[in-house]
């Protein structure tokens, strides 16, 4: 993200809103929408186009959950802070289903399965099938035997599945689409890069190189790229590259579900028009696969190759490659709540963001609980205090 002087030092069009919104990604357009039916004027700007970021580069998967596992989670957070996630995501998928997000054409309902290719991810996912219903989730465990008889299970490398039933998939790109056709009277800007958040006399201003927003608060919605408009924020959100490829197999082979593997590492599933859509393979090379770069590279592209050829099949022909940038925070949860930006009143300015690669499936409700806490509601389940103390 740069700005040249050049762009800065030209005369911008003023503009007046009580919100502006910063960023025209999943968790932008939510919040905005969310803001809108409050009663809000809200103005929102999008460096490029709306989903150019992370949003419009994802799987598509609407899944209950995280990558990993339940008793991962509930040990990583204790079991009452995973319950209350694994419900936040089923929430999420409701909430767009609202919407109207199952009458878009990419959109199906889709069961996603983590899979164990190991003895030791066999091991807990069997015991997160236990925990999940003990704690009134739906859930299954398929055996090597057990599976739907796609390419998958019958490449003999799987131990067992862990199924997720009520799960879908859609193309990122028509969501996005959707939520901003949703919004009645938000102005939406494209083409617009923020530069500067400042201090005015009766809010705030956010600076563009054609226009300057002057709004009561401002919500900053840009995820990974977030640190570099809000200073503060950096080493609370870091970047990371995530790559993909779409194959198209040559026969029969064919994916029945939505799938993780890998403790989420690798991740794969059906297509539109008969394709495979593989991603993944970053923490094989995780040093490297940090920041804002948005270009493949052969080293995990090669992977993501050896991945399909080793779980799939072996004739295929890669029709598209890509890579997005994801916003990582310590702890694997998203962060709400005021930021610090110098000259600007506390309280003024506002993140949502750092979704860990989930942004999918948890994104719109994250959005719409920072929308109704910035107007003065209930507080979000992820406040940023806990990685910025005193920041709300």
């Amino acid at each position: 993200m740069s700005v040249s002087l050049w762009r800065r030092a030209r005369q911008p069009e003023e503009l007046e809103c009580d919100v502006c919104v910063v960023g025209g990604g999943i968790c932008g357009l939510s919040a905005a929408l969310e803001l809108e039916r409050q009663g809000k004027s809200v103005i929102l700007l999008e460096a490029s186009e709306v989903g150019a970021g992370a949003s419009g580069r994802n799987a598509g998967y609407l899944i209950r959950g995280a990558a990993d596992n339940y008793a991962q989670a509930c040990r990583a957070y204790g079991r009452g802070r995973a319950q209350e996630l694994w419900r936040w995501t089923e929430a999420n998928l409701a909430a767009l289903r609202a919407e109207g997000v199952g009458d878009l054409p990419g959109f199906e309902t889709r069961p996603s399965c983590l899979i164990a290719l190991g003895q030791g991810e066999e091991a807990q996912l069997r015991e997160s099938v236990e925990l999940l219903h003990e704690d009134g989730f739906d859930a299954a465990l398929l055996g090597p035997g057990d599976g739907p008889g796609d390419s998958l299970w019958t490449s003999g490398k799987v131990r067992a599945g862990l199924v997720n039933p009520g799960d879908a998939v859609c193309s990122p790109i028509e969501l996005v689409r959707l939520l901003r056709a949703r919004l009645a009277s938000a102005r939406v800007i494209t083409g617009q890069e923020a530069h500067t958040i400042e201090g005015v006399d009766d809010g705030v201003a956010v600076a563009c190189s054609d226009v300057r927003v002057r709004c009561g608060r401002v919500l900053v919605a840009l995820n990974a790229y977030a640190p570099a408009l809000v200073p503060s924020l950096r080493g609370r959100v870091t970047a990371h590259r995530g790559q993909m490829l779409a194959a198209r197999p040559i026969g029969d082979a064919r994916l029945d579900m939505a799938y993780y593997a890998n403790h989420g590492s690798e991740y794969f599933r059906p297509g539109p028009g008969g394709t495979i859509v593989f991603g993944g393979a970053r923490t094989y090379f995780a040093e490297r696969e940090v920041g804002c770069a948005p270009d493949v590279t052969a080293e995990v592209q090669d992977r993501l190759e050896a991945f399909v050829r080793e779980l799939i099949t072996d004739r295929f022909e890669v029709i598209a490659r890509w890579a997005g940038t994801m916003g990582f925070t310590g702890d694997g949860l998203p962060l709400v709540g005021v930021v610090e930006v110098e000259g600007v009143e506390a309280g003024r300015a506002w993140f949502c963001g750092g979704f860990t690669g989930h942004g999918m499936s948890m994104g719109f409700v994250t959005a719409r609980a920072a929308a109704v806490e910035m107007l003065g509601g209930a507080p979000s389940p992820f406040p940023i205090d806990r990685v910025m103390p005193g920041a709300s």
